[in-house]
C-alpha cells in the first residue's frame, strides 16, 4: 500500500474533515477488493467490529479491536496462494485504519467504523 493511501486513512480516522474523501477512499477500495473479498470474509470483519461499536467504547474494546488485526492474518494465510497477494492489501488497509484509532479518543472508533462501513456498502453495490 501507498504512504499516501496510509495518510489519507489516517485523516479520515483522527479527523471529520475528511468526510467525502473517506468515502470516495472507500468507493476506490471497495472496486478494487471485489473479485479478491469474499462477502462472507468481509462481513466476517465488519461482524467482530459492528459487535465491538454496539458496546460502550472503553479499553476493553479498543483491546479487541486490535485483535482483529491477527484474526486478518489467519485470513490471509487461510487465502489459496494465488490470492495471499491480493488478499494482503484488504489486510493491510483495515491494520492501517485500526492503527489509527486513538484509544482514548472514542471519536476516533467510530468513524473507524464509518469507513469500513462505507467499503462494505460499496463492496456490495459493485458485487461482491
Amino acid at each position: 500500500m501507498e504512504k499516501q493511501q496510509i495518510e489519507k486513512i489516517n485523516n479520515f480516522i483522527l479527523s471529520d474533515e475528511h468526510a467525502k474523501e473517506m468515502v470516495d477512499e472507500a468507493e476506490y477500495i471497495a472496486k478494487k477488493m471485489i473479485n479478491l473479498v469474499s462477502s462472507s470474509q468481509f462481513r466476517n470483519i465488519y461482524g467482530a467490529i459492528k459487535k465491538l461499536e454496539m458496546s460502550e467504547y472503553d479499553e476493553k474494546v479498543y483491546r479487541q479491536l486490535v485483535l482483529i488485526k491477527p484474526k486478518l492474518a489467519y485470513m490471509k494465510g487461510r487465502a489459496l496462494k494465488k490470492q495471499v497477494f491480493q488478499y494482503e492489501n484488504f489486510e493491510t488497509i483495515i491494520s492501517t485504519a485500526i492503527d489509527s484509532v486513538d484509544k482514548n479518543k472514542k471519536e476516533t472508533f467510530k468513524r473507524f467504523c464509518q469507513f469500513i462501513e462505507a467499503i462494505l456498502a460499496y463492496h456490495k453495490v459493485y458485487g461482491g
